[in-house]
C-alpha cells in the first residue's frame, strides 16, 4: 500500500483558523473548499477566521494557503504539535524561562509569561511534569 506524503503547513495559523483547516478534512474537493472559504462572510461561518487571513494576506502567500488547504482537505497536512504551559495548581505557579539566567523557573503568571512547549518537550525535560500539563489552546 502506497502511503501519501504528509507536509507541514505553510503559513502560520492562529488555534481559529487550524480549527476550521480540519474541519476542511470533511470536504472531498480542495476547490470546493476554496469556494467555502472565499464565501464565507458571515460571522457563523466556521471558515470565517480562514477568510479574513485570506482577506489580509499579501497575494505571495496565496499559493501556500491553497497549498495548505489542498493538503488539510486531502488529509496530508501536518498540524502543529499542541502546546501545554506546566502549572501546579497547589500553589498556583507556572513554570518560565528566566531570560537572564537562561534557565526554567517557577512563578506567577502576573510576574511572568508561562513557558509553552510540546507535551514531548515538557516530558524530554522533566518527565514529572506530566501531571501538571495543561493545554494553552483548544485549537480541535
Amino acid at each position: 500500500m502506497n502511503k501519501a506524503k504528509k507536509y507541514k503547513l505553510k503559513l502560520d495559523y492562529t488555534a481559529d483558523e487550524l480549527k476550521a483547516l480540519r474541519i476542511l478534512g470533511e470536504y472531498d474537493s480542495p476547490m470546493y473548499a476554496v469556494n467555502q472559504i472565499v464565501q464565507a462572510k458571515v460571522c457563523n461561518n466556521p471558515f470565517i477566521s480562514l477568510w479574513r487571513k485570506y482577506r489580509t494576506m499579501e497575494y505571495e502567500d496565496e499559493f501556500d494557503f491553497v497549498a495548505d488547504i489542498n493538503n488539510a482537505v486531502k488529509g496530508t497536512a501536518i498540524f502543529p504539535d499542541k502546546k501545554y504551559v506546566v502549572h501546579d495548581s497547589v500553589t498556583d505557579r507556572y513554570v518560565c524561562f528566566n531570560a537572564l539566567a537562561e534557565t526554567f523557573c517557577w512563578s506567577s503568571v502576573q510576574s511572568r509569561i508561562p513557558e509553552m512547549k510540546t507535551k514531548k518537550e515538557w516530558l524530554k525535560i522533566n518527565p514529572a511534569y506530566e501531571t501538571m500539563l495543561e493545554r494553552v489552546e483548544d485549537d480541535e
